[in-house]
This record gives C-alpha cells, sequence and structure tokens, in this order.
C-alpha cells in the first residue's frame, strides 16, 4: 500500500506544472552555478601556479648576499584551492591564500578573495552549495506544504481514509513519492557537478580522495533534504488548513535560513570571545620584546644568552652568531606558538559552537558537514597555515647555519619550494563528524514526528 501511494504521488507531482517550473529554475541555477565555480576555480589555480613559478624564479635569481639577509628577504607561499570549492567555497573567499615567510615573523595568510569583489557580494554568492541549502528546502515546501491539508480541505483525505488506508501508509508513501520525484531531478545536476568535478579534480594534492568527500557530501545533504522533507509532510498532515502550513513552515524555513546563522554567529562570539586585533598585536609585540633577539646585541635576553654560551662551551664560540640566530628564531617560535595557538583554538572553539548549534537549525549541521568535507573550513585552512609555518621554520634554519656567508645560487636551490599537502579524508571526516551527527539527529526526529503525525492525522 506504501508503494502504491508512493508510486501515484511520483505521478501527480510530475505532472504537477507547478513542479516543473520550479525545478527548472532550481536545476538551471544548480547546473550555472558548478559550470561558473569550475571555471573560477581553473583560473584560481592557473592565477596561483603562475605565482608560485614566478615566486621561486625570484628566489633563485636573487644573487649573491649572506644567507641571514636572504631569510629577511623571505619568500611567497600559495595556499591551492580545494577541488570540492566547485560544490561549497566556505570560507575560501574570506581567508588570506598568501602567506609571506621571513626571519624571525610569523605571518598569517593575506590577499583575501573578497577584499577585490564588488559590491554585489553582499547579496551573495550563486554556489551549488547555496542552492541546495536554501533554494531546494524552499522548493519542498512549496511542494509539501498541501500533500495532506490540502487533501483536507478538498475532503479527498476523508474518503481515502475512509476506504481503509493506514495513516501510516498514507503519510510515508506521499513522503517516499515527493522524494522520488526531488531525486530525480537533482540526476542531471549530480551530471553537471561530477563533470565539474572530474576535469579539476586531479588539480590538487586533495584531488585523489575527492570523490570519498563527494560521496559522503552528498549523504550530508540527503540527510539534510530528507530532514526538511519529513518536517514538511509532518506541519501539512497536522496542520488544518494549507494556509496556515504554509505559514508555519515559511517561518521555519526563514528562522532556519536567515536568523540560525546570525544567532549562531553571535552565541560563539559571547561564549568566546576573540580579542581584538591591536590588542593581540600590542600583546605578541610586547611578549617578544622579551625574547632573545639577534638584532639587539644590548638586551638582557642576549647577556642572559652569552652567559649561558660561556658556561656551556667554556668560551664564546665561532659561530656564536648562528647560535644566537637559532635561538631567537627557537624562543620567538615558542611566543608565536602560545599566542597563535590561543588565538586557533578560540576560532575553532567558535565553530563547534556554531556547528552544535544546528541541533536548532539543521541549515548549520549540514554547513559544518558540507566546508569540512569541501575542504574549505576553519579546519583545513588552519592546517595550510601550520604547514606554512612548519615551512617557515625549517626554511629559517637552513638559512641560520651558513650565517656571516655569502651565498648564491647553489645554496637557493637546496631550499625546497613549499609543497602542501592537505589533510587526508580522516582529518576532513573528524571534522565534519559535529554536522554529521547533527543531521543524523534531525533525520532521526523528522521521521519519528512523522509517524507521530500519522498516528493523528484525522481527516478534518
Amino acid at each position: 500500500m506504501t508503494f502504491s501511494i508512493a508510486r501515484k504521488e511520483f505521478q501527480d507531482t510530475w505532472r504537477d506544472g507547478r513542479f516543473r517550473w520550479a525545478a527548472a529554475i532550481v536545476v538551471v541555477l544548480l547546473g550555472v552555478a558548478f559550470l561558473l565555480a569550475r571555471q573560477q576555480v581553473e583560473h584560481q589555480r592557473t592565477e596561483r601556479n603562475a605565482a608560485a613559478d614566478l615566486e621561486r624564479d625570484n628566489w633563485l635569481n636573487q644573487g649573491r648576499k649572506n644567507a641571514h639577509a636572504a631569510a629577511h628577504y623571505g619568500v611567497y607561499v600559495f595556499k591551492p584551492v580545494a577541488p570540492l570549492s566547485v560544490i561549497d567555497r566556505g570560507l575560501q573567499p574570506f581567508v588570506g591564500n598568501t602567506v609571506f615567510l621571513e626571519a624571525h615573523r610569523q605571518n598569517q595568510a593575506a590577499f583575501l578573495p573578497a577584499q577585490d569583489a564588488t559590491s554585489m557580494r553582499r547579496f551573495g554568492d550563486l554556489t551549488a552549495a547555496a542552492c541546495l541549502q536554501l533554494l531546494l528546502p524552499l522548493l519542498i515546501i512549496l511542494l509539501a506544504f498541501g500533500t495532506l491539508a490540502g487533501e483536507r480541505e478538498s475532503g479527498t483525505l476523508r474518503q481515502v481514509l475512509s476506504l481503509g488506508v493506514r495513516p501510516a501508509s498514507l503519510v510515508f508513501g506521499k513522503a517516499l513519492g515527493l522524494g522520488a520525484a526531488l531525486s530525480l531531478l537533482l540526476v542531471p545536476v549530480a551530471l553537471v557537478g561530477i563533470y565539474s568535478l572530474s576535469g579539476i579534480s586531479g588539480a590538487d594534492a586533495a584531488g585523489e580522495e575527492s570523490w570519498l568527500r563527494l560521496s559522503m557530501m552528498a549523504c550530508a545533504y540527503l540527510l539534510y533534504l530528507g530532514a526538511i522533507l519529513a518536517i514538511a509532510i509532518t506541519v501539512s498532515a497536522l496542520a488544518p488548513t494549507s494556509r496556515s502550513a504554509l505559514s508555519i513552515l515559511l517561518v521555519f524555513w526563514a528562522a532556519n535560513a536567515v536568523l540560525a546563522p546570525r544567532l549562531a554567529s553571535d552565541l560563539a562570539q559571547w561564549k568566546h570571545p576573540t580579542p581584538k586585533l591591536a590588542d593581540f598585536d600590542a600583546e605578541l609585540l610586547e611578549a617578544r620584546k622579551q625574547v632573545l633577539n639577534s638584532h639587539q646585541p644590548g638586551s638582557e635576553a642576549m647577556k642572559k644568552f652569552l652567559e649561558e654560551t660561556k658556561e656551556k662551551y667554556g668560551e664564546v664560540p665561532a659561530n656564536f652568531r648562528t647560535l644566537v640566530l637559532q635561538e631567537g628564531e627557537r624562543q620567538t617560535n615558542q611566543v608565536y606558538d602560545k599566542h597563535f595557538g590561543g588565538l586557533w583554538d578560540l576560532l575553532e572553539a567558535q565553530d563547534k559552537v556554531v556547528t552544535w548549534s544546528g541541533l536548532a537549525a539543521p541549515l548549520l549541521g549540514v554547513r559544518s558537514a558540507s566546508v569540512a568535507l569541501a575542504g574549505t573550513d576553519f579546519t583545513h585552512h588552519r592546517h595550510f597555515s601550520i604547514a606554512a609555518e612548519g615551512h617557515r621554520r625549517e626554511f629559517m634554519r637552513m638559512l641560520n647555519s651558513p650565517h656571516g656567508q655569502a651565498s648564491g645560487r647553489a645554496l637557493w636551490e637546496k631550499l625546497p619550494p613549499f609543497r602542501y599537502q592537505p589533510p587526508p579524508f580522516s582529518q576532513a571526516f573528524s571534522a565534519a563528524r559535529a554536522g554529521l551527527t547533527v543531521l543524523c539527529l534531525w533525520a532521526a526526529v523528522s521521521i519519528a514526528a512523522l509517524y507521530f503525525a500519522s498516528r493523528k492525522l484525522k481527516p478534518s
């Protein structure tokens, strides 16, 4: 009986002109979003590769100079473009993509893409993730609000139930029919998405795992959209009229899509407040003044290190200047690890608050899982920043060793270019686990609500 009802609901949905027009609009928007994203990712990848090659050429051809002077000359390293950003750009437009590596200083990623965007950005980007998270739920609501409430108003529901149809079979059959219709409309979208990804999946180090990430992302969106569908039919089953069902569902959509992200962000900032940039920089500068600095020979830290060195070696060694540089880097790194590590931890704590706020709004859960699996979340950005800093420290160690010597291309070539290896799927899944848990809970609760609605279903 359930599958017979599902088949009839599927056929009725496909015959509905409203569904065909709405579905066509959503499919076109999703297809355009995929194709534009692919073009943009390919362009960004080309720009980054060209910039990396130019930077390497500049480093190799800087001429002969003191090795420590070359450490101050520094190099730029570039964050690769995540292949799955064709689906969800996440934080990518709002975090830096370039890090300058130099002696004695840990720099954060700079050059935010959003800084170069036009004022049209305030209206948001057309991305596949935005369509799946916002537009498709709205389509589900417009299709499902009258599923049972409309039949109650027309008297059809009374007739169906009087024929001995079980309410549970009716409710779940309609849910399956609508779900099948929506799944079928996503087939061309999936094909366009696969085409968009196939051309770039091998561009970055994460390309080998892109398909695994994509599969898990598809599961996340299925859980999200399935929960929305179950909620919509539940409201339709319990609401007295189709108008009231539509009103309730639109309020739910607005709260989920507009209100919840803003409130979750404010809650995260209130619970784990981050320092102002000026205060953070001032505190960091003060901490740096307390540690060894090779450019301040008369400082207390320098005098202390000199005495420790004499005690250790019995005299001032010939490579004392090299030891000063290495010790200065070590102490400075400890300062940076403490301050930036604390800041990273605060931002990560904020991210967790937003994710678990998804218990009140499923959009927050699917966003968290989506960006984590796409490789465009905070966790992946932190991983890149730490990798860049690790490269800087090894870079400085190698340059400080031959201090006082004039070095040239032979030494510059020994210093390897930055090769970033994105975190594996296991780490991405770990970052997405909280969001996936939230979605599983929403799916379970919505199915339970659907069953409850079937028990309470009345013809009038």
